[in-house]
């Protein structure tokens, strides 16, 4: 692979790998990348570090991240699932230095992963069927060009993305929400276990409940009380599938105040007991 970060991969030319993996292999070790990789989370939850830096991947967020980039998965929920495209140096050095714009290469910078939305999601699963097709389909002459400006095309419509705001202070808060909201999840993912309670990650944040209502709806279209819940009911869900612990246990190691509480809440959260989820998922 490469000897040290500044390093540029090289060797012979090599071909794109184009899979699904729930990322478990790379919890504790280097999630190495020879030139460059995309992922897009289909479901399910993660932490990683980004060279040294602590962001959250859930469904619908894309990760575009490079060759020196330090990438270690901290955690992945027992759902967790991305599509990886892995691309070659070879392949994707053109279209690095193609690409000029400077503001597309400090939003990647500080957002390695983000989420998109709906409209962004509709065209990302086209675009993934489309390189899957070309893998799959476009013979060898030509298999390398058409992958080259897949990828050009990736990097020129984020940028676009970047650009429709009408003013630099709508963009920079923009990105700024992003990053907020990302800082709250990774809150929710170290502290969920003890704290429920919004005002608590506002805190933490130093902004107000309202404002952290304002940006986590405006980003990901969901309340922080519901978020919250989510990683909760997703903890629940993990000790069910992956434990034989009474409901009394898990409650417990929950920290809720009492089962009958924790099934109330689960029911209220899935539509069914816990009991009858773990039979689910049994058979």
């Amino acid at each position: 692979m490469m000897d040290d970060r500044n390093s540029k991969p090289t060797g012979t030319m090599e071909e794109c790998s184009l899979n699904i993996s729930d990322m478990k292999e790379y919890c504790g070790r280097r999630f190495e990348i020879r030139g460059c990789a995309i992922l897009f989370v289909e479901s399910g939850f993660a932490t990683c570090k980004i060279n040294y830096q602590r962001f959250s991947m859930r469904k619908g967020y894309l990760g575009i991240l490079f060759y020196d980039d330090m990438v270690h998965f901290e955690r992945v929920s027992s759902t967790f699932k991305c599509i990886v495209i892995m691309v070659p140096y070879n392949l994707v050095e053109e279209t690095i230095y193609k690409v000029t714009t400077s503001g597309l290469w400090n939003f990647i910078y500080k957002c390695p992963v983000f989420p998109l939305n709906d409209k962004q999601l509709f065209q990302i699963r086209a675009w993934w069927q489309q390189v899957a097709w070309v893998t799959t389909n476009v013979i060898d002459t030509y298999k390398l060009e058409v992958l080259k400006n897949n990828i050009h095309n990736l990097l020129m419509v984020i940028n676009s993305e970047l650009s429709i705001v009408d003013s630099s202070v709508s963009s920079i808060e923009d990105n700024r929400s992003r990053m907020l909201v990302t800082n709250f999840l990774e809150l929710v993912a170290k502290h969920h276990l003890d704290y429920r309670d919004v005002g608590f990650y506002a805190e933490k944040l130093c902004i107000s409940a309202s404002y952290l209502y304002k940006n986590t709806f405006s980003v990901l279209g969901a309340s922080p009380k519901a978020l919250i819940d989510r990683q909760v009911l997703a903890a629940i869900k993990n000790y069910l599938m992956n434990t034989d612990l009474t409901d009394k246990t898990i409650a417990s190691q929950l920290h809720f105040k009492d089962p009958s509480y924790m099934c109330r809440f689960f029911k209220r959260m899935e539509g069914m007991s816990p009991q009858e989820y773990r039979n689910k998922m049994n058979n």
